[in-house]
């Protein structure tokens, strides 16, 4: 094969340049039959097809890891309620500390992040440290915004700063907030509906009855299923139409809410006879005369 040659001058160096080269050939063989059958060559490094890729942090479905925490810091807050005194409010500032690190990990889903925060600032709210709940109801806000799951809690959280400013007598604040819940989370039916009451009800508080009744005229139309709401949405500004000397606004406001809600009550059923229960309480009703 490759020595030929074994005699003369170059004889000894040809042989062992050509066993050299009979060796290489033979692995060369060998590895190919190996690969053939798939035993001797290393493919290039790959993820088996049989391992499923771990969720990306921010996942809609939310994580394991993060459902666990929420619930263990719920855990830790109910057992924090039972105390008293101050042992009972450091027990509650050590579960908002405990959302907080929920809410900052980023391993986590935004939902979860979203409803740590928000559930961080009722903590501290109920521990009258407002600035620091405030920052805490906008991290859900931002947390929360892009996210299905999370919107819920994004939308409580704003609504959440808008009562802040209300009752820190900011109207303009907290007026400009409801009316960005419902604009920005129209979606998030519940919250859009209280940031449209609150809207009419600090606008009633104003004095300003022409606003209020841009917010609680319509209100069933907009939030059906809120019917109840509707008809003490339209309570308030009757009564306060009736206190102002326009009895003629508040009974036409009364006779329009029970307009809007009269499908509800026709079908009958648990909620019917709350919206009728409401009806039949009306505070304006003495006011003018039974009507």
């Amino acid at each position: 094969m490759f020595m030929t040659r074994e005699s003369g001058a170059g004889g000894p160096a040809r042989s062992v340049r050509g066993a050299a080269l009979l060796v290489a050939a033979l692995s060369l063989a060998g590895a190919a039959r190996g690969h053939e059958a798939g035993g001797l060559l290393v493919a290039p490094a790959r993820r088996p097809a049989f391992l499923v890729p771990a969720p990306s942090p921010g996942g809609e479905d939310g994580t394991k890891e993060g459902r666990a925490a929420l619930a263990d810091a719920s855990a830790a807050k109910r057992a924090a309620q039972k105390l008293e005194g101050e042992a009972r409010a450091d027990a509650l500032s050590g579960v908002a500390e405990r959302y907080a690190g929920i809410a900052a990990a980023e391993s986590y889903a935004a939902a979860e992040r979203a409803e740590a925060a928000f559930r961080g600032g009722e903590l501290l709210r109920t521990l009258d440290r407002h600035q620091q709940a405030d920052e805490s109801f906008q991290r859900a806000v931002l947390l929360g915004e892009d996210s299905q799951k999370g919107r819920e809690f994004a939308a409580r959280g704003l609504l959440e700063r808008a009562h802040l400013k209300r009752r820190a007598n900011d109207i303009e604040g907290a007026l400009a907030l409801y009316a960005e819940v419902t604009r920005r989370f129209a979606d998030q039916r519940r919250s859009a509906a209280y940031g449209r009451t609150w809207s009419g009800k600090v606008q009633l508080k104003a004095g300003h009855l022409d606003e209020a009744a841009k917010h609680m005229l319509g209100f069933a139309e907009a939030y059906p299923e809120f019917a109840v709401e509707a008809v003490r949405n339209a309570d308030l500004l009757a009564v306060a139409q009736a206190e102002g000397g326009d009895e003629t606004g508040a009974r036409d406001t009364i006779e329009r809410v029970r307009r809007e809600v009269q499908p509800v009550v026709a079908k009958g059923g648990k909620e019917a006879e709350a919206v009728q229960a409401a009806l039949d309480g009306l505070r304006v009703t003495e006011m003018l005369a039974g009507y």
